[in-house]
């Protein structure tokens, strides 16, 4: 969704329970500032939420054993360019069936369109260690070099070779 884009929410509770949610955006939004819109104070609730009930009883963060892959990307698909966090897929950078083991330096997050359309089509590579050393070709073709090349960091680099 684009920033300037507007979505509803809708949800069915009790008279009391709608009540207290709608208490607690006021107040998440008075201490956020006047300028917070409702969504951002919603947003805010959501992710104190989720990072509240994520907590074990020594205060530490628990998550799911397939979800670390996710949270140490924020959530987001790594391809250069893309912020989705729809629809994610743990990618192994060195497919399983080539040897790649499932160490979390050689998975990375993909959105289903890069992952399926993109790299199992043939037309992205992902190379390297995640999640700092990754690097990425996108536009790959038989007859050519990628039309763009990213290297870690996200900088634009030359696409005059592929990377190994």
């Amino acid at each position: 969704m684009r920033p300037d884009e507007t979505a509803r929410f809708f949800f069915t509770a009790p008279r009391e329970v709608t009540r207290l949610v709608r208490a607690v955006l006021c107040t998440v939004r008075r201490r956020l500032g006047p300028a917070t819109t409702e969504g951002e104070a919603f947003g805010w609730m959501l992710d104190h939420t989720i990072a509240v009930w994520s907590l074990d009883a020594n205060g530490s963060t628990r998550v799911r054993r397939e979800h670390r892959v996710f949270e140490r990307d924020g959530w987001r698909c790594t391809v250069p360019g893309c912020s989705s966090y729809r629809n994610l897929h743990d990618h192994h950078i060195i497919f399983r069936s080539a040897g790649g083991s499932n160490a979390l330096t050689n998975r990375t997050t993909l959105c289903a369109a890069h992952h399926l359309r993109g790299v199992h089509a043939g037309v992205v590579r992902c190379r390297g260690e995640a999640p700092a050393d990754l690097r990425f070709e996108l536009g790959v073709r038989g007859d050519g070099p990628p039309l763009l090349r990213y290297e870690p960091g996200e900088r634009i680099a030359p696409a005059l070779e592929t990377i190994m």
